[in-house]
């Protein structure tokens, strides 16, 4: 395989920069970073303003995907315009920076399964930026938050306590993620127990009445109340009811609290854990045991005689 000459390229061209600097050298070094500046400006101005203007119809994830790639398009041209300018040879620096790209994917790994998975997340849309996801880790933690970037690397979610939780993107391609805001609307489910003697058909009707009084809970699709399986002392049951998405927080809570009231209001108990006292006779001293014991005795006596 024959030696390449790109790192003695690089060198003689960086050497002849540096070592043949007059006043002329320095008007073009003064007008690459001029262009670099420049070019920065117009490409801030240029994403914005696409955004601004077509952007009104694209969602979050597009907008942002739209915004970086527009960006750095832009940028990278006046970058390659200056060094140009500067007296750089760019055919070098290109070839340079492949061997540099190919040695740090071969060093880093880890970070080229990250993009690889990344330009999949992107591509598939499972989720996008504003969506509400949830996951579940390899150790069984749980994890549960808003989508506020999506990188080439990473994910970066808001969770609902304000903590910043930064994902790489090859677990988010290794476990499930549940987009919790991907449709308009969500099912509440809610798990009650009730005891055995209680009437299910007037359990299932008071269920259906609190959540038709509830004005943040759906008529279509309709509330369901399904016995799901018997207890050792409870009937199990499932209280499915449907919102909005951005409601179902308040309403997962506030039902909860109307169904209390409304057993509560039709004398309807659940099973609650119960502890009795029973009352055993004292045992007996040694005294009186004896004297049992005698008087079994005497009564064989008695029968014998």
């Amino acid at each position: 395989m024959p030696d390449t000459n790109i790192p003695k390229d690089v060198a003689s061209s960086l050497t002849g920069i540096f070592t043949n600097i007059n006043l002329d050298r320095m008007s073009e070094i003064a007008v690459a970073i001029i262009l670099c500046l420049i070019g920065f400006i117009i490409a801030r101005f240029v994403s914005n303003a696409f955004i601004r203007t077509i952007g009104s119809r694209l969602n979050d994830h597009q907008r942002l995907l739209w915004r970086r790639g527009i960006f750095y398009f832009i940028f990278m041209l006046f970058i390659m315009a200056s060094l140009r300018e500067a007296g750089f040879k760019l055919s070098v620096f290109l070839g340079a920076a492949g061997i540099l790209t190919v040695a740090l994917g071969f060093a880093s790994q880890t970070s080229a399964t990250n993009l690889i998975s990344g330009l999949f997340l992107i591509g598939e849309g499972s989720f996008e930026v504003g969506d509400t996801i949830q996951i579940t880790l390899i150790r069984g933690q749980t994890i549960e938050g808003k989508v506020i970037s999506i990188d080439l690397l990473s994910v970066k979610l808001l969770t609902l306590d304000n903590v910043y939780i930064r994902l790489p993107n090859e677990q988010l391609i290794r476990t499930p993620v549940m987009n919790l805001s991907k449709y308009p609307i969500r099912r509440i489910a809610i798990t009650l127990a009730i005891n055995f003697h209680e009437d299910i058909i007037k359990v299932r009707q008071v269920l259906l009445d609190v959540a038709a009084h509830y004005p943040l809970v759906l008529d279509d699709p309709k509330a369901t109340v399904t016995v799901t399986a018997f207890r050792e002392s409870s009937i199990e049951l499932l209280f499915a009811i449907w919102c909005r998405q951005e409601n179902a927080l308040k309403v997962r809570d506030e039902m909860q609290e109307r169904v209390r009231n409304g057993f509560l209001d039709n004398h309807i108990e659940i099973p609650v854990p119960k502890m009795g006292l029973i009352d055993r006779p004292l045992p007996l001293e040694n005294d009186e045991i004896d004297q049992y014991a005698n008087q079994k005795e005497l009564q064989r006596n008695d029968q014998a005689r």
